[in-house]
């Protein structure tokens, strides 16, 4: 029998939410980018919405197959309509730190896999 040990729910929510830091920084980058331009609409990352509502909407939320049904995604801002370079600078800055807490996380899971592997060898 194959166990295996990043199979878990929270492994799951983890790498769906790693994805959307990354897809944060892309979208904070653009709008960055384009503060200038005219007529440009301000970009933002669907997740933490989804993900409440799917927790919330169903008492099975916290399944395996989380990842498939949770996925983030970058959409236009229904509120924006131009870009403040100094807000987009501190969600930058706030999305980083929410980065680098998620690796923290994942690097612990992976840890304490390790460690049941190796603890397993003696």
């Amino acid at each position: 029998m194959s166990i295996n040990p990043l199979a878990s729910v929270g492994y799951e929510i983890l790498k769906v939410a790693l994805d959307a830091t990354s897809l944060r920084h892309q979208a904070i980058s653009s709008n960055i980018a384009n503060s200038n331009t005219e007529n440009y609409q301000p970009l933002h990352v669907s997740f933490e919405e989804q993900l409440q509502q799917e927790i919330s909407g169903s008492g099975a939320a916290l399944k395996n197959d989380i990842a498939a049904r949770v996925a983030p995604r970058i959409e236009i801002d229904p509120d924006g309509t131009t870009v403040v370079i100094d807000q987009e600078m501190v969600r930058l800055n706030q999305n980083f730190i929410h980065h680098q807490a998620l690796l923290k996380a994942l690097n612990g899971k992976l840890e304490l896999a390790s460690l049941a592997i190796n603890e397993g060898k003696r």
